[in-house]
């Protein structure tokens, strides 16, 4: 068991990252999401193939193998929008209409009773503690993340969408800086979760040492035309940090500070990238996605307020959907002002 001491927490507070290696179980922690995923896709793989849009279900191939055929038949095949463990950001229809991703009934997102032991894994959880706190609530911002190889992705996919920062690189941003202002003042932890190796040449995760203690820098979107659409990024020249590329193993786990600037590679390996993003804070703190539903991870102070059943965490999602959707406005999580003069 890895056990969080001095040393490591004082790394995190020096450098803005801590790497715990080894923390999960290969077998015991991440074959179970490895399975449940794969069933995902065969099952997406079963559909599309009725449909003409793949030659064969390639069922059985490793799911990186597989989806990486099913792109080389169907390139523009949706697989993000069944994987992700979030809902698409924006409810505006116009969004929707054109093709990226806004929230209306036929929205989709993945909420397996694998992913949710994954995200109230009781070895992760001790880490969490030790970092902020017994009190801990799982913040509804977090993602899954399955690049396949930058060849086997659509060109357009890769500039625009809700989907283009879950399937290609991320650019330099801070986490902060993808909340609301309200959650400014909590304390999110960053936990990110390699499922396959990650190294330079497949998109491994890139920081910047001790940017974090430069406070929130600007963050721009990366066009000027429809800015609610597209991954935000802080501009080259507020990144003068030296930067660290974390080459990482199924079992090891990264914790950063929501000011802690990264980004990741684009793979250009022949095989997927995939990892979760997850985060948590103390329990009563704003998550800075007020319209998406957390919940409480872990309570020294009120256990019976813990939530232990996947299908009630499944149910917040569908009820927190169908909210938005009667609410009928567009509701962007974009914090930053698409004109402002030091983005042009």
């Amino acid at each position: 068991m890895v056990t969080l001491n001095n040393p490591l927490k004082e790394q995190l507070t020096k450098n803005g990252y801590l790497v715990a290696k080894g923390l999960l179980d290969d077998h015991l922690d991440l074959k179970p999401v490895r399975l449940e995923y794969k069933k995902v896709l065969d099952d997406l793989a079963y559909q599309w193939y009725s449909q003409k849009k793949i030659a064969s279900t390639y069922e059985d191939l490793t799911l990186g193998k597989q989806l990486c055929s099913i792109l080389n038949d169907y390139p523009e095949a949706p697989y993000y929008e069944h994987m992700d463990i979030s809902l698409p950001k924006m409810t505006a229809k116009s969004i929707k209409s054109a093709g990226y991703g806004g929230i209306d009934a036929d929205s989709l997102m993945h909420t397996g009773p694998a992913i949710f032991s994954l995200l109230t894994n009781p070895k992760l959880l001790d880490m969490v503690e030790q970092i902020i706190g017994p009190e801990i609530y799982s913040n509804p911002v977090q993602h899954v993340r399955i690049n396949p190889p930058i060849k086997n992705i659509r060109k357009k996919l890769q500039k625009k969408s809700y989907g283009a920062g879950l399937v290609t690189g991320t650019q330099w941003h801070q986490d902060q800086g993808v909340i609301t202002s309200d959650a400014d003042n909590s304390e999110i932890l960053t936990v990110w979760i390699p499922m396959t190796i990650a190294n330079i040449e497949n998109g491994c995760l890139v920081v910047a040492k001790n940017s974090h203690n430069n406070g929130l820098v600007l963050h721009c979107t990366k066009t000027e035309k429809r800015p609610q659409w597209k991954q935000i990024e802080i501009p080259g020249e507020y990144v003068t940090e030296d930067n660290i590329p974390l080459e990482m193993e199924p079992g090891d786990v990264l914790f950063l500070t929501k000011l802690t600037k990264h980004c990741s590679l684009e793979n250009h390996s022949d095989d997927i990238r995939w990892s979760f993003d997850l985060r948590y804070q103390p329990i009563g703190q704003p998550t800075g996605r007020a319209h998406f539903p957390g919940f409480v991870a872990r309570s020294k102070h009120t256990p019976d307020s813990v939530l232990k059943d996947h299908k009630l965490w499944r149910n917040m999602w569908q009820d927190a959907k169908y909210k938005l959707i009667e609410k009928n406005e567009s509701e962007y999580f974009n914090r930053w002002d698409p004109e402002d003069i030091r983005c042009a």
